[in-house]
């Protein structure tokens, strides 16, 4: 019995080392070629799909990185130019604008109370400037100009927005 399970683990150990050495020291793309009625084998057809995948991928993925590198040219061409921006906060309006010179690039209602109606809803928006339906507590315009040296700009506040008018709930410990 002990001879039958020595004889049996050689033979599996041969019949391995010889299926892990079919190809000898060949790729298995020149393993394939080498002889055409092997083409039809699972291998080589596996292998044929698995290089068929790995091309298509190379080509997307040199396609996405193409476009990036043109996205990061873009944007660092953008930010060598010199962008001066202000946020105008104005109160009690229905309209917010910018100075001329300035194109509009943000609008947000920064403070409303629900006895004077709630949030107002924003009806348009451009390059110039932003409506809302009713009037409104305070609206922060964000307005952008380009060049070395940008127009003057009013009713300018680089302070933060005020602190809400409620106070905050009290600590339960």
């Amino acid at each position: 019995m002990r001879i039958a399970s020595i004889i049996a683990a050689t033979a599996l150990a041969l019949l391995a080392s010889a299926c892990a050495n079919r190809t000898g020291d060949m790729t298995i793309a020149q393993w394939c070629a080498a002889d055409e009625r092997r083409a039809d084998t699972d291998i080589c057809k596996q292998h044929a799909d698995t290089e068929e995948v790995r091309v298509s991928l190379g080509s997307r993925i040199a396609d996405v990185l193409g476009i990036a590198n043109r996205a990061q040219a873009t944007a660092d061409t953008a930010m060598t130019r010199e962008i001066t921006c202000v946020t105008r906060t104005l109160n009690r309006t229905r309209t917010g604008t910018c100075d001329p010179g300035y194109t509009l690039t943000g609008c947000t209602q920064t403070r409303y109370t629900t006895r004077a109606g709630g949030m107002a809803i924003m009806r348009s928006i451009n390059d110039t400037e932003c409506r809302f339906n009713g009037q409104v507590l305070e609206v922060q315009v964000r307005c952008c100009a380009m060049g070395p040296t940008p127009p003057p700009a009013t009713e300018v506040r680089d302070q933060q927005p005020p602190a809400p008018e409620t106070p905050p709930p009290a600590r339960v410990s």
